[in-house]
């Protein structure tokens, strides 16, 4: 960009200049130039005067030090970035020939043609209560983010396990720390009957950084009621809840297990 396409990132991609016909209208301050003081344009000599003249000398040194090559002496452009670099310049020549600065300022159409004072409008205030109500937002995602992201995935390729009168389940968990601290993490089941135990490496997140393990989740049958459960895990640091997962949990048919099992005490007790 820099050493190639240069303003034609300004010109061709920005979508700042295709809003400003949307945002801008007479009374929106902006880099302006002061037709009124400084046309007509003509050369002129150090500390004399030419009332037939205006300020401009056309020395376009505006022109020259502009990023995007455009001359702000023809009015608001959508190439213009804002950068003021042409207000710089022409405070320099002005200081050089003993007039006033401000040629090239800070102003609104409105104020340079017609003289009024500045003046908040309705379209300003309406752009400031949206202003405020992004920022607001954006404050409060911020201010109410967790101190950590968590992914708990069932393991690839696994259902579940039968122990004794549980069921066990295996997940990969994945936690990344957004704080500037080493944080070490603690997982456990919250209203929920059962073990979680990490049997994978321990989980010790460093600052700014992210850290895998693997859980086993034991569940007994008996409180097993579908064959896909909810489960929320809860993910602790130092006694502090930072976050709670939500994932499934994977375990035989209740009624297919009960009909199995009423089939087995048919066929012991006929056996005997």
């Amino acid at each position: 960009i820099f050493s190639w396409f240069r303003e034609q990132a300004c010109t061709l991609v920005c979508p700042y200049g295709r809003l400003q016909s949307v945002l801008l209208d007479n009374n929106s301050i902006v880099i302006a130039y002061d037709f009124k003081r400084g046309e007509p344009r003509g050369p002129m000599e150090r500390g004399a005067l030419h009332p037939d003249r205006g300020h401009c000398i056309d020395c376009a040194a505006c022109v020259k030090v502009c990023p995007t090559g455009i001359d702000i002496r023809n009015g608001t452009q959508l190439e213009c970035v804002n950068c003021s670099a042409c207000i710089d310049a022409c405070d320099r020549v002005m200081d050089r020939i003993k007039l006033p600065r401000g040629l090239i300022r800070y102003g609104s159409f409105d104020r340079i043609a017609n003289g009024r004072p500045y003046r908040f409008t309705p379209r300003m205030a309406l752009y400031s209560i949206a202003l405020t109500a992004l920022t607001g937002l954006i404050l409060f995602f911020l201010l109410s983010r967790s101190d950590v992201e968590t992914t708990i995935l069932r393991a690839s390729g696994s259902l579940y396990e039968e122990v004794d009168d549980n069921i066990r389940n295996i997940y990969t968990i994945t936690v990344i720390n957004k704080t500037s601290e080493a944080l070490p993490i603690e997982v456990r089941l919250k209203d929920s009957p059962g073990r979680l135990a990490i049997v994978g490496p321990s989980l010790d997140l460093p600052p700014q950084g992210e850290d895998r393990s693997v859980l086993s989740v034991e569940i007994p049958r008996k409180n097993l009621y579908t064959s896909n459960s909810m489960l929320t895990i809860e993910i602790l640091s130092g006694g502090e809840v930072l976050q709670e997962v939500r994932t499934t949990f994977v375990g035989p048919d209740p009624r297919t297990s009960t009909h199995d099992d009423d089939s087995d005490r048919e066929e012991e007790t006929h056996g005997n």
